[in-house]
């Protein structure tokens, strides 16, 4: 006998057909089809609970906001902030986010941790370097290798012409080795020998109110009043520059070292005068 002729005999063998429609056999393969669709059905919701692939937040941009604020926002938002690193950085507020990982707008699932790093809320310690005897500029490069800032340059009676006699803080004398903030300002005392010296006056067009007084200082001058023209948000203090300054660099004009220029500033590009700017920045390297 052929294997289809088998296969039809089978087919139509009566017991067969009669276990197939049997109340027996109709029970036996419902449950097995409610048993198989539980089962599924159980694995397709586990997996989906697993995985969390319905609970997907978009990670929201923390930048300016205070590390508590944010703290808050990623609750909200059902994501845990990581405070991982501090910087400083003298222009934010101490505790300010300044990073984040993942970056803003990044998809990520519920309870996923966002690594923050934060401003420091105070500037680390350095001790004053030993500057005393040393010339005007080979001080001042010192000093900003320590991140220290000059606010005034007094002469005073020396035989040693601009060289760093002494370092004041409030009108104290502070000796070297003090421990100062990251950015503190301090005096100099600069000798400025028997005679008086008397210096041309720089040119400041276009320079920043804080390249202006590097070059200053580095000539041994001070920087005097310094009004913003034309600036009516921090974007255009940012962008202004010098336009006039007072006494203005006229011809062979002299001054006495530790005198003070004032400097207008203006975020208005048309009002600079046609200076080598190039040539001047050159002079703070």
């Amino acid at each position: 006998m052929s294997t289809s002729q088998l296969m039809f005999n089978v087919y139509l063998n009566p017991d067969m057909l009669k276990f197939i429609f049997s109340k027996k056999f109709v029970i036996q393969f419902l449950l097995a089809s409610i048993f198989s669709g539980f089962a599924i059905g159980g694995a397709y919701f586990y997996l989906v609970s697993y995985t969390q692939q319905d609970k997907v937040v978009e990670v929201p941009d923390l930048s300016g906001y205070d590390v508590f604020e944010a703290e808050a926002f990623l609750k909200d938002s059902k994501l845990e902030a990581k405070l991982i690193d501090s910087l400083y950085l003298p222009n934010k507020s101490g505790g300010e986010i300044v990073d984040q990982e993942p970056i803003p707008g990044s998809s990520v699932k519920t309870g996923r941790k966002i690594y923050l790093t934060i401003a420091r809320y105070g500037a680390p310690m350095v001790k004053l370097p030993n500057i005393i005897d040393q010339t005007l500029p080979l001080a001042m490069a010192k000093l900003n290798s320590y991140d220290i800032k000059v606010d005034q340059i007094i002469n005073r009676p020396s035989d040693c012409t601009d060289c760093v006699i002494g370092v004041e803080i409030k009108g104290k004398k502070t000796p070297v080795g003090t421990k100062l903030s990251k950015g503190s300002k301090i005096n100099l005392l600069v000798g400025e020998g028997a005679t008086g010296e008397k210096i041309s006056i720089p040119m400041l067009y276009g320079l920043t109110v804080d390249e202006a007084q590097k070059l200053l200082n580095l000539d041994g001058l001070n920087l005097g009043a310094t009004p913003y023209l034309d600036c009516e948000n921090a974007e255009d203090s940012l962008n202004a520059r010098v336009f006039r300054q007072n006494p203005a660099p006229e011809g062979s004009s002299k001054i006495s070292r530790g005198s003070s220029i004032d400097l207008y500033l203006t975020s208005d590009q048309s009002q600079m005068p046609e200076v080598n700017l190039d040539s001047i920045k050159a002079l703070l390297k």
